[in-house]
């Protein structure tokens, strides 16, 4: 660790920066191996309880080190007294840029795969592509396609965003003629059935459009020649959702009918 006399010596500002870093290896550490010095945890702290910028959360810390208190409340409270700090030097972290105790690529042989199909549709943010990679390994999507014009998940901001789903879920490439009718071809746009009423197939490929243009007419019309479109109804004034998040909410839909939870409603596959 850092010579603690040497960050009492630094400006505030970098004395911050530099025990944030610590603190981060020490959360690492302590979440993934258990390997971390209470000692240490407690010289840092110490440093930081009068500090405004690190709050209660350092006070609060100190006390749980002083009464040995466990590892999941040490890690908590090591992850608050660094998130105070960011705050405080206005460097929030963006969503990828979170600790996760994931490590590696992710082990799917135990995972539930439905055989369901998502088509990206010229969608220009590498950040929904990861998005959605992310949302569609959680509920058992089996493959996604992107078209030519969508960044490719491999792209490092899609990446960031997928946290390792873009190495689990399979992809590929095409254009709309080489979707494969595979049980029914759906639209997620306005003006559709209510996701509530709407019939998900058991196997069949849902259509995702452009931020900014939504799906083409090429892909709405072999949308309406399948099965047609799904929506979500919305309250506000705006009635617009992130396409990923969008997709998030149908996903849920979908897997629950594939899960057989809401008997009667389209044809779920049996659990």
């Amino acid at each position: 660790m850092f010579p603690l006399h040497k960050l009492a010596e630094l400006p505030p500002r970098t004395r911050q920066r530099k025990i944030a870093r610590i603190i981060q290896s020490m959360e690492i550490e302590l979440g993934r191996s258990g390997g971390w010095d209470r000692r240490d945890a407690q010289a840092l702290i110490a440093l930081l309880v009068d500090d405004p910028a690190a709050g209660d959360s350092a006070r609060d810390l100190a006390r749980a080190l002083a009464s040995r208190a466990d590892d999941p409340l040490i890690l908590r409270g090591l992850n608050a007294v660094r998130h105070d700090l960011l705050r405080a030097l206005q460097a929030e972290p963006a969503e990828w840029d979170l600790l996760s105790p994931e490590t590696g690529t992710l082990d799917r042989s135990g995972a539930r795969v439905f055989p369901v199909a998502v088509y990206l549709e010229d969608i220009r943010s590498p950040f929904n592509v990861g998005s959605i990679f992310r949302t569609a390994e959680a509920f058992g999507v089996e493959r996604i396609i992107l078209s030519t014009r969508t960044p490719l998940p491999t792209h490092p901001r899609a990446a960031k965003t997928a946290r390792g789903a873009e190495q689990a879920v399979a992809w590929e490439t095409g254009e709309l003629a080489a979707i494969e009718e595979r049980g029914g071809i759906f639209a997620l746009e306005l003006g559709g059935t209510p996701i509530e009423c709407f019939a998900f197939p058991e196997r069949g490929t849902v259509l995702l459009g452009s931020e900014e243009l939504g799906l083409s007419p090429e892909a709405l019309h072999l949308a309406d020649m399948s099965l047609g479109r799904a929506s979500i109804v919305q309250a506000g004034a705006k009635r617009s959702l992130n396409v990923s998040v969008a997709f998030g909410i149908l996903m849920q839909r979908w897997f629950s009918v594939l899960e057989g939870a809401e008997p009667g409603r389209g044809s779920p596959v049996d659990p």
